[in-house]
């Protein structure tokens, strides 16, 4: 759920909120008594009531409440709205747990259906370019985008993340993200240094640094490559090349976020992410109005 949360603070600082506060509330108050209803073995009824939490944000969903929906749909015996759940969350959000979904006895009854096999073969696909060390999707369209990794595509010929556009057209953008615990950075001016290579991107590209607070709605400090004191942003077809964020964190700092985004269509490699305590000296890339408490 904290990276549900971060993700959404990520999407209000870079564009306009996908989905207004009260559609979240309603979403989970539908998911909640979906899950009261299949514990009750009220499987119809719960498998419904999903349907209407995803209706809330217009047919989407987080995949654990698309897979728990599946669930709900084949112990009700309807298997072609189970596998259209499951099928989402495989082809949409990369659900990657072959081994989960495998011994699930709740899709037992969908095991001699002749969609099981393709589905199983996609998931075990998905569990091989998945992300890794704790490297996690967000954006505001991650659908509209593959984000996994590439084989021997790095600086040195070794394995990378990409971020490679599925749609023709996003007005949006994606992410691979991870949080880190601040706790040897706090009341230091840190520099993250990254290697970045884009191919046709068409609108921008960048690495992404925030230093989140206990209030989940704010961050205490943030740089996106495109919104700093200057625009460093990637654009077009670019060669491996290093760029770097520099931030101070604050003694009030909770979680240290950071990624590489891609928005619009294109494709981006990135490698190489390192961290680094610099003096006073070395100049942030936030924006000026940034204050955490170190600023000189």
């Amino acid at each position: 759920m904290k990276n549900f949360i971060l993700c959404l603070g990520l999407c209000i600082l870079l564009c306009a909120p996908l989905y207004g506060q009260g559609y979240m509330a309603e979403y989970s108050e539908y998911v909640g008594k979906a899950e009261a209803l299949y514990t009750k073995k009220e499987y119809l009824e719960s498998a419904r009531t999903y349907s209407q939490a995803f209706d809330k944000l217009g047919s989407k969903g987080l995949s654990k409440d698309r897979y728990n929906a599946a669930k709900s749909w084949s112990m009700a015996k309807i298997p072609d709205t189970a596998f259209f759940n499951l099928q989402r969350i495989a082809e949409k959000q990369y659900y990657d747990d072959i081994d989960k979904i495998s011994k699930e006895e709740d899709f037992n009854s969908l095991h001699t259906d002749k969609r099981w096999q393709p589905l199983l073969a996609l998931i075990s696909k998905n569990n091989e370019n998945k992300l890794p060390d704790s490297f996690f999707r967000a954006g505001a369209q991650p659908n509209s985008y593959f984000m996994g990794v590439d084989k021997g595509a790095g600086t040195d010929g070794n394995n990378v993340i990409t971020i490679k556009s599925i749609d023709k057209s996003i007005q949006g953008f994606g992410t691979v993200m991870k949080n880190i615990h601040p706790e040897k950075y706090l009341g230091k001016r840190i520099k993250m240094t990254g290697y970045l290579k884009t191919k046709d991107v068409e609108n921008w590209a960048g690495f992404w640094l925030r230093i989140d607070g206990e209030k989940e709605s704010a961050s205490l400090a943030f740089d996106n490559m495109k919104n700093g004191k200057t625009d460093r942003s990637v654009k077009g077809t670019t060669d491996w090349k290093q760029y770097k964020i520099v931030l101070d964190v604050s003694e009030e700092a909770t979680n240290i976020a950071f990624g590489t985004l891609l928005a619009g269509t294109g494709q981006i490699w990135f490698d190489k992410i390192e961290f680094e305590i610099v003096d006073d000296n070395t100049d942030r890339t936030g924006p000026d109005k940034e204050t955490t408490g170190l600023d000189k």
